[in-house]
């Protein structure tokens, strides 16, 4: 009989997506304070949503999202993980000026 290993990774279910000005700020400082570690803004119900929100981090053009600016300081990534569609963002510094 062989044995496989494996990793498995617990975690709490994903909050609902920060979506609100204010929480976006908090979300977005709270990166700042830990550059280049990933976080979960949160998840989508489809994928389309997924990626769109992942987009508008990285540019950082609505109002909304002015907490990512200027655009390119922070990386979004869209995940489809075990049926949930998931945006994690990481602060990298720099971006356009």
């Amino acid at each position: 009989m062989s044995t496989s290993t494996i990793t498995v990774r617990f975690e709490a279910p994903a909050p609902e997506p920060f979506r609100r000005l204010e929480t976006r700020q908090a979300f977005a400082e709270a990166l700042r304070s830990k550059p280049g570690e990933w976080a979960l803004l949160g998840k989508y119900s489809t994928p389309g949503t997924m990626r769109q929100e992942a987009y508008a981090v990285r540019q950082a053009l609505d109002p909304k999202d002015q907490p990512f600016a200027p655009a390119g300081s922070f990386e979004a990534e869209a995940r489809s993980v075990c049926g949930e569609f998931r945006v994690y963002v990481r602060y990298v510094g720099g971006g356009a000026a």
